[in-house]
């Protein structure tokens, strides 16, 4: 869909609606927003402990499997 469009279809909702868009929206900025942080963290990790002896801790990688399963969409 073109930019264009969703625009036209935004602007054709009452006022009310385009509240309820601009709030979704945002919420999808902030979802992508946390992602990124936690992308970022995670490499941050890596980078700082990659070959030492918390490579490879088992709490660690299984507290980071359980968080991006609760956290995946």
């Amino acid at each position: 869909m073109q930019n264009s469009s969703l625009i036209e279809k935004i602007h054709k909702l009452p006022p009310e609606t385009i509240v309820e868009v601009e709030n979704f929206v945002d919420f999808l900025t902030e979802k992508q927003k946390a992602k990124n942080e936690r992308y970022q963290t995670l490499l941050a990790f890596a980078e700082e402990y990659g070959g030492t002896e918390l490579d490879f801790n088992e709490e660690l990688e299984s507290a980071s499997v359980e968080h991006l399963l609760k956290t995946k969409e």
